[in-house]
């Protein structure tokens, strides 16, 4: 381990150690006003209308609960007639005239109450049985709505294209123009500096329009820059040079891969707050609070974004190291236009 390694270490260690002793849940009227928000919209009809009338509040498993709900009030009914009818037949008048009578009416009764007996003990274990597939789903996983499950698809693809961005840079531009690792620094060095601006503007623009609204637009961007990536020479003829098809006009060169890299780029870090932002409007207040909330799902997410676009990196450069652009940009820039269709497509389930 280097230095800055162990300087990361013992870092960590010391934010940790502060965490666990001085760290509390802090008091957020936000949440009070989505807790109100939510009794508000529950008490404002039916149980099932309401369900039915506001999707943003389905959990993506109340068909699934539903089906357990009225599986376990079938069973309830059940019950409760088997043992109506056990005591009906003990309140009857056990003299009987005939004695052998009684007694096959008694061993039939017996024999009744055994078969009731392990028909109620089936069916309370089935009961149970419901109950235990009903509840033990992880909360998490309870309260997921359709506009979280939108973000998170939102966040999980734009991991994956801006990794197929920024990942491969040192790869591309070596094997295509040559660049040493200074090069390299200094491209993501103007990449962070822009971007400081470009979220700045972005913010002010947060008060003027809607996170849905400007997420579109930032998702465009994003896909303006990345077609500046895209080198259609590679399409028909990448034979008669080992890098690019230097000197044809319609070629990737270093300037268009520079400023294609820095819109993308800008592009999907600006996009990166109007998604967190929309997702923390639309979450339910059970996934606002805790530990396993909203801010670690997206985190989750983000990260196993990451690991599959470097994965996919890894894939598309054992296939060819001279098209290896094309084949990275080609697929980003399909999931951000998928993003924006999937935006798209739910424009008014994500209006906050």
């Amino acid at each position: 381990m280097t230095a800055p390694g162990y300087f990361m270490a013992l870092s960590w260690f010391i934010y940790t150690l502060c965490i666990l002793f001085f760290f509390g849940e802090p008091t957020r009227s936000g949440l009070d006003e989505l807790r109100k928000r939510e009794e508000a919209t529950a008490g404002g009809g039916s149980g099932l209308a309401t369900i039915e009338s506001d999707s943003k509040k389905e959990s993506l498993l109340n068909e699934v609960e539903l089906a357990a709900i009225s599986t376990e009030n079938k069973v309830d009914g059940y019950v409760e007639m088997e043992s109506a009818r056990d005591d009906a037949l003990d309140k009857l008048d056990p003299i009987m005239l005939d004695g052998e009578s009684f007694n096959d009416d008694d061993d039939d009764n017996d024999d009744d109450g055994s078969v009731t007996d392990l028909s109620v003990t089936d069916i309370n274990a089935s009961k149970d049985d419901d109950k235990g597939y009903t509840y033990l789903y992880c909360s998490c996983i309870k309260n997921m709505t359709r506009p979280v499950l939108i973000c998170m698809s939102l966040i999980f693809m734009k991991r994956i294209a801006l990794e197929s961005i920024v990942g491969s840079t040192s790869i591309v531009t070596k094997n295509r123009y040559g660049w040493n690792i200074e090069n390299v620094g200094t491209l993501h060095l103007v990449n962070g500096i822009i971007v400081i601006p470009v979220s700045i503007f972005s913010g002010y623009l947060s008060t003027m329009y809607e996170d849905r609204y400007m997420t579109l637009w930032f998702l465009a961007i994003t896909l303006f820059g990345m077609a500046f990536l895209f080198d259609p020479t590679d399409l028909t003829n990448h034979e008669d040079s080992e890098t690019y098809n230097l000197g044809h006009p319609m070629a990737t060169g270093t300037t268009r891969y520079i400023a294609g890299s820095l819109i993308a780029f800008s592009g999907i870090e600006a996009c990166e707050s109007y998604v967190a932002s929309l997702m923390s409007k639309v979450v339910p207040s059970a996934l606002a609070q805790g530990t396993f909330n909203s801010g670690l799902l997206a985190t989750l997410v983000g990260t196993g974004g990451r690991a599959v676009g470097d994965i996919f990196i890894t894939l598309m450069g054992l296939i060819s190291i001279r098209n290896l652009l094309n084949l990275l940009i080609i697929p980003g820039a399909t999931l951000v236009a998928f993003s924006i269709s999937l935006v798209l497509w739910n424009y008014e389930l994500l209006a906050v």
